[in-house]
């Protein structure tokens, strides 16, 4: 088997395992753990199955069965992600491929202006209506060009000449994930290095700390930020949070926020313009209402550290109920909603932001009592 190197962190009885070559993460106990080992040592499957036997007073056959199905779940997290084959499959003459636009937007981004061109009405339909807040008519040339565009039924993005990646159709995750990272690098003069990680999450400001709310889409993340925001909270971002792999901070980043139909009751008497906001078709499951800052704040006087992590689950059967997790199940829903940057030393930093940070898990239908708890945690520095 081929060399499989990772990085390891130890809580409790378990072992947190980075996979180098694959960006992914494991959780394993002994005796898994203990089978990774021999096999990264390269230890021959039965010699291994052996010794697991004596070791673990398992029948022969039960051992080989285990050592197999671990080296075989090792072997797969050792491979390279589709993402990662994909770049390394992109044509040189993409980034001089040409193609007449269907739309040329310009939008400002703090204080930084880009342009933004789009092949078709689709390609538009995935990025403007998240920031057509921030378009302006300003024109200039030699501005950091985005592009969108089509090759072989694919969808293809392009910075500045370079093309940063090739999706199909049904992975517009992917491209909006590649399109966000290029466009807070520009916004703040950063390189992916700069980062450890973004969080699908939802991220709220005191002006002292920043708490992030995380969930699986539908879950009521939107929601309580916007609450939290109509408060007097500041909305540092919706669905797409960075942060630096220096000091932990959240950074701002300005795109609308995605208020679900569900959600509608509860917000449009908060925010009236919501009821104007056309619906946006995501999916045949997924609609939404983009709501955009009426404020152009001062992204730079919002960076501050992350304290807190809630993840966040709306049911109706649920009350309220909101208790702190400890790092094994944290980690188990961290990397469910995040993409860590393949940066050397981010799996460590990440490890030990496991421990220094506080993880809650709010499961509730009560707003006012989610609200009250959440308010407590900003008071309580």
């Amino acid at each position: 088997m081929p060399s499989i190197p990772i990085l390891t962190k130890k809580i409790g009885q378990s072992y947190l395992v980075w996979f180098q070559n694959s960006n992914l993460y494991l959780q394993l106990e002994e005796p898994a753990w203990f089978v990774l080992r021999r096999t990264r040592q390269r230890y021959k499957c039965e010699t291994i199955a052996k010794e697991f036997a004596v070791r673990y007073g398992a029948t022969s056959e039960d051992s080989l069965r285990f050592v197999e199905d671990i080296r075989l779940k090792s072997k797969e997290m050792n491979q390279p992600t589709s993402v990662q084959n994909k770049a390394s499959e992109i044509p040189a003459d993409l980034n001089n491929r040409s193609f007449t636009p269907y739309a040329i937007h310009h939008y400002q981004l703090g204080d930084r202006l880009i342009s933004f061109s789009y092949e078709t009405p689709t390609f538009e339909y995935y990025i403007h209506p998240l920031i057509c807040h921030l378009e302006v008519t300003d024109e200039q040339v030699g501005l950091p060009l985005f592009e969108l565009f089509a090759w072989q039924d694919s969808i293809v993005f392009r910075f500045n000449g370079d093309v940063k990646g090739v999706w199909n159709p049904d992975e517009t995750n992917f491209v909006k994930g590649s399109i966000f990272m290029s466009l807070i690098n520009v916004m703040y003069q950063k390189t992916d290095d700069d980062w450890l990680m973004t969080v699908h999450a939802s991220a709220i400001t005191n002006g002292k700390k920043t708490i992030l709310f995380s969930a699986a889409p539908g879950n009521g993340k939107t929601t309580i930020a916007a609450l939290l925001q109509a408060k007097g909270y500041q909305l540092i971002s919706d669905d797409f949070v960075p942060i630096d792999r220096k000091l932990l901070k959240a950074y701002p980043f300005p795109i609308a926020m995605s208020v679900k139909e569900g959600s509608m009751d509860v917000l449009v008497s908060l925010f009236p313009e919501l009821g104007q906001k056309p619906l946006n078709y995501i999916s045949p499951e997924k609609s939404v209402r983009y709501l955009a800052s009426s404020e152009n704040p001062d992204f730079t006087k919002n960076i501050f550290p992350a304290q807190e992590f809630i993840f966040v689950k709306y049911d109706q059967s649920i009350d309220f109920v909101m208790e702190k997790l400890d790092p094994l199940q944290a980690i188990r829903l961290l990397l469910d909603q995040t993409w860590v940057t393949p940066s050397r030393g981010n799996p460590a930093i990440l490890f030990d932001l496991i421990l220094q940070k506080s993880f809650y898990q709010l499961s509730y239908s009560n707003n006012k009592k989610a609200l009250d708890a959440i308010t407590n945690l900003f008071e309580n520095d």
